[in-house]
């Protein structure tokens, strides 16, 4: 049974570590890597390295049968870009980080069991949830980053939108105006100055204004950017003003957002009542109830003597 663990803890470490060093040799010159890129387009192979090229293929297609065990490629894109994760490897990298997490966990509740001497059938339990948390972490992370990402991103909309509006008022054209928010916008909320940049390049490669602008609502999933797709497309079919439609959208957005901020001033007072319950109640009734009721135990019992 000892020999038993002891083989799978050595097989977990070795896969560990083998991933570990794939994924610092992903780290790579990116001049190189374009320079084998482009000789690989032209049928010409420039690696020195036969072994490496050969490993990481089998690890690449050992990690695209997990992935597609788990979830679609396309799927986990789209959620890692809106987590802000843009890289082209990043889905290998996130399933790698998953996979290395995974035998982590798997090593290490085994090497817990081992030392606390528990059964073989509670080690294996042990070491089944430890990978199954270890598995479990990058998801978790990555929706708190969505959920984070997405929040910053709608909660900095409205401003966008007026600095927009005074940038396309005051003469420049629709794509200078976007390309100097996500300029100006870097250290205010720089995951919409991301969005921003993206948005700008896309345009300046020749994609309409509005279908770049219909990406980054599908990419953010904010109404708000939403309705700007929207807003964008109706000015460019109706031919209306930009400026005008623009200035309607931000007080709208304006008046979105005070109601927000008031409908969470009005549950305020009712989130406040479980800990005024459970929390101050108890220790007020403890502080002003019990030395009387200490007095009132003296007073029986001397009664009762």
């Amino acid at each position: 049974m000892l020999i038993t663990i002891i083989a799978i803890v050595f097989a977990a470490s070795f896969l560990l570590v083998y991933c570990v060093l794939y994924f610092v040799a992903l780290r790579r010159d990116p001049v190189r890597a374009r320079l084998e890129q482009l000789a690989g387009n032209a049928g010409v192979s420039t690696s020195t390295d036969g072994g490496y090229d050969l490993s990481a293929s089998l690890l690449r297609k050992g990690v695209d049968m997990f992935a597609g065990n788990v979830q679609s490629e396309s799927g986990i894109r789209e959620r890692l870009a809106r987590a802000g994760y843009l890289r082209q490897s990043i889905v290998y990298d996130y399933y790698l980080i998953t996979l290395i997490l995974l035998l982590v966990g798997l090593s290490g509740a085994a090497t817990a069991g081992i030392l606390l001497h528990l059964s073989t059938i509670k080690i294996a339990l042990l070491a089944v949830g430890g990978s199954l948390l270890g598995a479990l972490i990058p998801r978790l992370h990555l929706a708190y980053r969505i959920s984070k990402r997405h929040e910053a991103i709608r909660r900095a909309v409205p401003n966008m939108l007026d600095l927009l509006v005074v940038c396309v008022e005051a003469g420049l054209s629709f794509t200078a105006g976007i390309q100097k928010l996500s300029d100006e916008m870097r250290h205010g909320c720089p995951e919409l100055a991301q969005e921003l940049k993206i948005v700008t390049q896309e345009i300046l490669i020749g994609k309409p204004k509005s279908d770049a602008f219909r990406s980054l609502a599908n990419r953010t999933e904010v109404e708000e950017l939403r309705a700007l797709a929207v807003t964008l497309i109706q000015a460019d079919r109706l031919g209306t003003s930009i400026g005008t439609s623009l200035r309607v959208l931000a007080d709208s957005m304006r008046f979105k957002r005070r109601q927000r901020a008031e409908e969470a001033a009005n549950k305020v007072s009712v989130k406040l009542v479980f800990p005024l319950v459970l929390l101050i109640f108890p220790e007020l009734l403890i502080v002003l109830v019990g030395p009387a009721m200490i007095n009132i135990f003296k007073t029986l019992s001397d009664v009762a003597k």
